[in-house]
């Protein structure tokens, strides 16, 4: 048996779960997928558990892609962990299949894989997912993210532990390490035959490309791309707390910030900020990428006061003047409410479709003062008293007679005129009496049911806006 490959396996998997915060009475969740670098990592965790005391559980997600071939993994998986005693989760996942493009697939796949494990680590309450990277899958990641054309934050590659409960404990370890250890034990795994297939990207990087350019330009280059990972990974780290510092001192309300001080942040700490803006709202980066941050950096610096531009899966990232905003078109258009609303005469009326409240009292002629600001409007009563105030959403076309024109304006330039949110319009309260607009709270008051000499009775209405 070769003690020194056992030796090195097992205490570079333990170094990493005490780096990682493993305590005694943890629960680790280890992704089994029958293959050599799981089996090793789930036998590895086994000669550590009783030293360390912690739990063992394994899951495997039979994609169900490869026919025969996947159902044969999933009954080594049962078997081996029936022989070992270990706790197994096994689910099969359903919508995967080979329709799409191979790219595609694979990502579906990693996705749904991850998604599964998270899930189950919840349902098991694990404290740790456990995965079988190496140090060879972190060099092709990095040359594969290279040729993408990817920042410091996709060069970083890998981490050793993160996002979420994920650890790789096997990320110091190289493809031959794993190896020497399995037939040091003699254990046996199984072999995806996909692994060895052309028409996946990483597959030629790993068989073709890394080999050549270790053999012909740069020797030990896998070792190499590994440490500019790290190198990276740390500086990425430094440059997010800067960036997520001035992400804070820029966050006005969710989804929105006031970049009026962006241009005076430090370039590369600019595309970071911008990342952890859209990880928040958007909650992954996977379809994210550097164009979109470059694009939504030149939003900010150059961009005029209404610019916007789209992002995947129904994004819109869009300036309003100082603020930038970022929406989901979808969502947004599904959460749009037509609504007409009859306000009280006397009493207080919440439109909360408008987000604002309207509180109305009726008073003599005599007592109806000039209003301090736009917010407060006063109606001769006598002039209403048919059709009501009603408050509306606002509708493309709407044109209101400002008081002391000749002419009426579109509602539309007037909210543009006074920087109103381009998400706040659709559901501006615009106030009607009859077919007039009559008036538009906080910004024109409208040439009609204006009080005269000849008004007995004046409604007076204040308004207000609510948290919706």
């Amino acid at each position: 048996m070769n003690r020194y490959a056992e030796k090195k396996v097992v205490d570079t998997i333990e170094a990493a779960l005490l780096r990682a915060g493993l305590r005694r009475g943890s629960s680790i969740l280890v992704g089994l997928s029958g293959g050599a670098d799981s089996v090793a990592l789930t036998c590895a965790l086994l000669d550590l558990r009783e030293r360390l005391s912690f739990r063992v559980v394994a899951a495997h997600l039979n994609h169900r892609i490869r026919g025969d071939e996947a159902n044969r993994d999933e009954e080594f998986v049962r078997s081996m962990c029936a022989r070992l005693g270990i706790d197994l989760i096994v689910e099969r996942a359903d919508g995967l299949d080979g329709s799409t493009s191979t790219a595609n697939l694979e990502e579906r796949a990693r996705d749904a894989r991850r998604e599964f494990l998270l899930r189950v680590a919840d349902h098991v309450q694990a404290d740790f997912v456990a995965l079988g990277h190496h140090r060879d899958d972190q060099a092709e990641t990095v040359l594969m993210r290279l040729m993408r054309g990817a920042g410091a934050a996709g060069m970083a590659a890998m981490a050793e532990r993160g996002p979420a409960k994920i650890i790789r404990p096997m990320l110091s370890l190289s493809r031959a390490d794993i190896r020497e250890y399995l037939e040091a034990h003699a254990i046996s795994f199984v072999e995806d035959s996909s692994n060895s297939s052309r028409d996946i990207l990483r597959n030629r990087i790993r068989a073709e490309l890394l080999p050549m350019l270790e053999r012909e330009y740069a020797p030990g280059l896998g070792g190499r791309l590994v440490e500019l990972a790290e190198e990276m990974r740390a500086l990425d780290d430094l440059v997010t707390a800067i960036a997520a510092r001035e992400l804070d001192a820029m966050r006005v309300s969710a989804g929105a910030l006031d970049v009026s001080g962006f241009p005076a942040v430090n370039r590369a700490v600019q595309a970071v900020a911008i990342r952890l803006f859209l990880s928040e709202q958007i909650g992954s980066l996977r379809r994210i990428s550097r164009a979109h941050v470059e694009a939504i950096r030149e939003l900010i610096l150059e961009g005029g006061p209404s610019d916007s531009i789209d992002l995947p899966g129904s994004w819109h990232a869009e300036r309003e003047y100082n603020l930038l905003r970022l929406t989901n078109v979808r969502e947004r258009k599904a959460g749009s409410e037509q609504f007409s609303v009859p306000i009280a005469a006397d009493g207080i009326t919440i439109v909360e479709a408008a987000g604002f409240r309207f509180e109305a009292s009726t008073i003599a002629a005599a007592d109806a003062s000039m209003p301090a600001s736009l917010s407060v409007a006063i109606f001769d009563a006598a002039k209403i008293a048919d059709a009501g105030l009603v408050a509306r959403n606002f509708i493309q076309g709407d044109r209101i007679h400002p008081i002391g024109m000749r002419g009426t304006r579109k509602v539309h330039d007037v909210f543009v005129d006074r920087k109103l949110p381009k998400a706040s319009r659709d559901r501006f309260p615009v106030i009607m009496v009859g077919d007039a607009i009559a008036w538009l709270p906080g910004l024109v008051r409208g040439d009609c049911a204006l009080v005269t000499k000849a008004t007995e009775t004046a409604l007076r209405v204040k308004a207000s806006e609510i948290a919706v």
